[in-house]
């Protein structure tokens, strides 16, 4: 009597179509996981640009970039301690721990701060909010102190002359970002080459020429698919562009006729 069963050449055959089929899908279950990491990406930055209107609405102008005007003062302490990483950021109040004022999130990775599809791995940044999630113009959100071109008080909403043309937070390599990380420019991406590894706009052809960013696998490949990436405007909207799109092609570089993008 024949025993029931499969054969070895049954078997094999049963193996190969179910890896064809396996190769046939998996791709497509990666680029729907990386399409829906794009979205949640984007509901973040809608909310949070939503955030920064309510911001400039209660206090008359957007938060500071950066400040440790008033460090030693025991009130200025952000509710949820300092963003960043002490040995390698600088101590202080960022526009994250001001806008805890205006729109109730924390710190944690899995709030709205964090980009879902944040792909930094250092030790030194695996924990870090500021690295490989959202950065700020700092050209509207000014530092408090310092010695660089982003020095001085943050704009008012009055002051962004196309708030819907202008950028006003975006997928970034860091916190703080600006058109120094589109222009290939002499000037330093970076005052004093702090965190200059990370400053950077994900995806953007010109990083493959910057020797710091060569083992950064989100400035090189990008944060979403077909090199995009999710950036918010001064009048609340966001949008998905080319990462290309934020590119400053004139060189060298003129201030004032900064493209509307980046200059408020």
């Amino acid at each position: 009597m024949r025993k029931c069963g499969f054969s070895i050449i049954e078997l094999l055959v049963v193996i190969a179509v179910l890896a064809l089929l396996i190769a046939i899908v998996a791709p497509a279950m990666m680029a729907a996981k990386a399409c829906a990491r794009r979205v949640l990406c984007g509901s973040n930055l809608h909310q949070l640009s939503l955030g920064f209107k309510i911001y400039q609405h209660e206090n008359k102008t957007f938060p500071y970039g950066f400040s440790n005007l008033n460090i030693t003062n025991p009130g200025f302490m952000p509710p949820e301690g300092y963003a960043g990483f002490s040995s390698y950021d600088r101590l202080g109040r960022w526009w994250l721990n001001d806008l805890q004022s205006s729109v109730e999130f924390d710190l944690n990775m899995g709030s709205i701060a964090w980009c879902p599809a944040r792909r930094t791995s250092e030790p030194s940044a695996r924990g870090n909010i500021l690295c490989g999630n959202y950065g700020v113009n700092r050209s509207i959100f000014k530092d408090a102190q310092g010695s660089s071109i982003f020095v001085g008080e943050p704009l008012k909403a009055s002051e962004v002359r196309r708030p819907s043309a202008t950028l006003l937070i975006s997928d970034s390599g860091y916190s703080l970002l600006s058109w120094l990380a589109a222009a290939n420019t002499s000037d330093p991406v970076f005052e004093n080459n702090d965190r200059v590894d990370f400053f950077y706009i994900p995806g953007l052809a010109f990083n493959q020429t910057r020797n710091e960013l060569q083992n950064k696998s989100d400035a090189i490949k990008g944060r979403h698919p077909h090199q995009t990436l999710n950036v918010g405007f001064a009048d609340g909207h966001h949008e998905v562009r080319d990462a290309e799109s934020l590119m400053i092609n004139a060189i060298p570089v003129d201030q004032e006729k900064l493209p509307s993008l980046w200059n408020p």
